[in-house]
């Protein structure tokens, strides 16, 4: 059952909600509206003699998402130079991030948020967004018990036609929180890639902008997998 917002202020007390910085106007009956960051990688061209990505590979990972290449978001009046647009609902100093027409970034919230003990969280995007092209989290919004951090969105304009703005600090998606039962011990923490701590001082320190790349390439599934490119030993 998704919690209601007099719940969500409960668990908070209790610290089994995690919201940092919380802001009351952001809480709606049934969800916290969380805010854009501003850091954020985008899909960079193929280096290779081919279009294969190998989503298993860090080497792959680090060349398609561009792991050196962090970029940060732009004073509208500089993003804006080149059209003529008028500021209608968007100021010249509000830094914004500039989406191309079927271009996927990966982003970031401002807020860290989670749940902890028995919560467990997903992420929606907003309603407008979404009837504005905008598509916050593919199928990948699930937060498991224990995981509370800045949260990774795979932020798609799935326009065809028009370059989007979205400004740093506004509204763009929402955070369910639901009550799961007892667990056993081993939560998010214990067996996750992202997060490690609970403890916010720890995440609020530990958070850099690299924090959003995936890393399959870690994953339990493989770690016992040998590269072919490299020579087997002999038996």
């Amino acid at each position: 059952m998704a919690l209601s917002d007099r719940r969500i202020q409960e668990e908070m007390k209790k610290g089994s909600i995690v919201i940092s910085p919380f802001t009351e106007e952001q809480l709606a009956t049934s969800s916290y509206d969380v805010t854009l960051g501003e850091w954020f990688f985008r899909e960079q061209p193929t280096k290779y003699n081919h279009s294969l990505y190998n989503i298993w590979s860090q080497e792959h990972m680090e060349h398609v998402w561009g792991a050196d290449k962090v970029e940060r978001a732009v004073l509208a009046k500089e993003a804006f130079k080149k059209y003529n647009f008028a500021f209608d609902g968007i100021r010249p100093d509000d830094k914004v991030i500039v989406l191309r027409p079927g271009e996927t970034i990966l982003a970031h919230t401002n807020e860290f948020i989670g749940g902890k003990d028995h919560i467990t969280t997903m992420m929606k995007a907003r309603s407008s967004m979404g009837r504005n092209f905008i598509e916050v989290c593919k199928c990948a919004g699930w937060g498991d018990v224990g995981y509370i951090n800045r949260w990774t969105m795979e932020i798609t304009n799935n326009s065809k036609n028009y370059i989007i703005p979205l400004v740093v600090g506004r509204r763009i998606a929402q955070i369910i929180f639901f009550e799961t039962g007892p667990i056993l011990e081993r939560d998010y923490t214990k067996a996750g890639k992202y997060a490690k701590s609970t403890n916010l001082s720890e995440l609020k320190k530990s958070w850099k902008p690299e924090s959003m790349l995936p890393q399959l390439w870690n994953d339990k599934d493989i770690k016992k997998v040998q590269p072919w490119h490299k020579k087997q030993k002999k038996g």
